[in-house]
């Protein structure tokens, strides 16, 4: 069955697709780096094996590339990213331009006019005054352009479809029933849900990039730098006290993580939830990644507490796979309910849902 999920991050393009029954991930980093299209820096970079456009006097490196250019060379201003706080960056006038060479190379062409992507968005956030509108018209209009057949998806609620938390109410276990929470690079995305069904969502403006910033101003150093040591050697089990950036880095997860326990607690009194069985959270994203990470969101989440009860909190499988892998769920979902309508000759009739927890059997999402 043909379909695509993407994963549309701030730091990183994350797209899955089925192929032999087997899910396949393309990867790509959120960035790219400018450099004058002089002397013989294009023959430099083919040599090299880089990802790269050319645009009128000036060459884009693209991808995981351009952070290596910016790292080798030190030019910090030159490396830059389509996407800030999990949306189109609206300080970055390549920021469209960039964003399409990098959705394109992730997802490629439909295998066919009117194939079923699912693309990831984030909640509105509590916390900035800013929604998701443009960016998500602008990436949608794009995928269009490309010839898929588009639907937008919350980016927590993938991680419900690709983790499957439970609970268990009179001997029955509800698939697709909790929470999940989506430590990306520019926010932090929850979501909560019941038997498939979204049932609350925001967003938080602060996450990795935040963390990042605060780092690099506190020890007087890029933030390039900041992600690179994050990224090679953020360890919660063992943090040297000798080094000032990951004493900084400790100090500032800490931080977002009760910022966002404190956002979840007072959204969901706001919401006035009445959930009495235990729920189980799912944590994934890029940010959530470090060793340890979950450990101390468990230790926290006991200090500062909910308003609902839970009985226990996991890292996704995979923390950078996880909300592509649920969107692809999504798409062959969407696929298959067309196909179901299509069959019935157009009505409503829908396809039975399959049972949980299968990659061929998820439940028909509306």
């Amino acid at each position: 069955m043909c379909a695509k999920g993407v994963d549309i991050g701030t730091c990183f393009l994350v797209g899955a697709e089925l192929k032999d029954g087997k899910e396949v991930f393309t990867m790509e980093r959120d960035a790219f780096f400018s450099m004058p299209n002089e002397d013989f820096a294009e023959d430099m970079l083919t040599k090299a094996g880089a990802f790269y456009i050319i645009k009128g006097e000036q060459i884009y490196v693209v991808g995981e590339d351009a952070l290596k250019f910016s790292m080798v060379t030190g030019n910090q201003k030159d490396y830059r990213r389509p996407m800030a706080k999990g949306v189109l960056n609206p300080g970055e006038e390549e920021a469209i331009s960039m964003m399409e060479v990098l959705l394109e190379a992730v997802v490629g062409k439909p295998s066919y006019q009117g194939e079923v992507i699912c693309a990831t968005m984030p909640a509105n956030p509590v916390d900035a005054d800013f929604d998701v509108t443009f960016h998500r018209m602008v990436l949608e209009r794009f995928l269009k352009k490309l010839g898929y057949d588009v639907k937008c998806i919350n980016e927590a609620m993938c991680i419900i479809y690709s983790e499957n938390p439970t609970v268990t109410i009179n001997n029955e276990v509800l698939p697709f029933t909790g929470i999940a929470i989506s430590f990306g690079a520019g926010m932090v995305n929850f979501a909560a849900s019941w038997r498939a069904k979204k049932l609350l969502e925001f967003s938080c403006g602060r996450s990795g990039d935040w963390i990042d910033r605060q780092v690099a101003k506190v020890r007087s150093v890029p933030v390039s730098k900041v992600q690179s040591h994050k990224e090679k050697y953020l360890n919660f089990d063992r943090i040297d006290p000798t080094d000032q950036i990951m004493v900084a880095l400790e100090i500032y997860y800490e931080d977002l993580i009760r910022y966002t326990i404190v956002n979840i607690g007072q959204q969901l009194k706001a919401a006035n939830a009445t959930i009495d069985e235990p729920v189980e959270i799912v944590v994934a994203g890029g940010t959530s990644k470090p060793p340890g990470f979950v450990d101390r969101f468990r230790a926290l989440l006991r200090e500062i507490g909910l308003p609902i009860p839970v009985k226990g909190v996991r890292h996704a499988k995979d923390p950078l796979k996880a909300v592509a892998a649920g969107a692809l769920i999504a798409a062959i979902s969407e696929e298959k309910k067309r196909k179901a309508v299509a069959a019935a000759g157009g009505g409503e009739e829908k396809a039975p849902a399959p049972a949980a927890g299968k990659k061929g059997g998820v439940p028909l999402i509306s």
